[in-house]
Parts: C-alpha cells; sequence; structure tokens
C-alpha cells in the first residue's frame, strides 16, 4: 500500500499518477486499475467500443479485473465515508500522507481480526 502527497486543484488520476513515478517501480507485472488509467500500461478492463459491444471474452475479462479490485475499492469507499476525511475539519494538508497510511494500517489491523 503506498500513499502519494496531495496532487493540487482537481488532477486526473492518470495525470497524477504519472508524476508520481510510481508506474516506474512495476514493471512486471503492471498494477491493476481501473478504466481511468487506460494507456499507462496498467491492466484496464476492456472498453467497450463506440457503436458496438463487448465480445464474451472480453465480459469475462473485465469480470475477473473487477472481482480483483473490488476490495480496494470497498476500502476506498470505507475511507471516504470515515469523518476524518469527510467534513470541514481536518489535518493540515502537508500530513495527509501520514495520515491516510495511519488509517489504512488501522484498517488492516482491524481486518486482520475479523
Amino acid at each position: 500500500v503506498w500513499v502519494s502527497d496531495p496532487a493540487p486543484g482537481s488532477t486526473h488520476d492518470a495525470k497524477a499518477i504519472r508524476h508520481t513515478g510510481l508506474l516506474d517501480h512495476f514493471p512486471d507485472p503492471p498494477p491493476m486499475a481501473d478504466k481511468g488509467y487506460t494507456g499507462l500500461g496498467m491492466i484496464t478492463p476492456e472498453r467497450k467500443p463506440a457503436g458496438g459491444e463487448l465480445t464474451e471474452t472480453q465480459k469475462q475479462y473485465n469480470k475477473a479485473i473487477n472481482t480483483l479490485r473490488a476490495p480496494v475499492e470497498r476500502a476506498i469507499a470505507n475511507l471516504k465515508t470515515w469523518r476524518t476525511l469527510h467534513t470541514g475539519h481536518r489535518r493540515p494538508l502537508h500530513t495527509f500522507p501520514e495520515t491516510i497510511t495511519a488509517i489504512i494500517a488501522l484498517e488492516f489491523f482491524k481486518n486482520s481480526f475479523a
């Protein structure tokens, strides 16, 4: 698990990950991601072609990727609902990576006893 420094404004995820250099550390196998990261050399679901449909093989491929990514997406949704990250009262922005890392560690600890 890794947390980057916050990106300024409304930076797109693909631009932010390119800026961090994180992808240079995963040459083989590449990390999985959602469709927003298509074209960055990551494992992403297939996009439906314009005016067309996905083949059954493409649908099965997408299902396999999404099944593996589902726990990560649930964890992200869970973090977003915590009051610490949801309200106007937050820690200073420069402490954000440490805050998120602590929350992730606590979540792993909690889930190890579930």
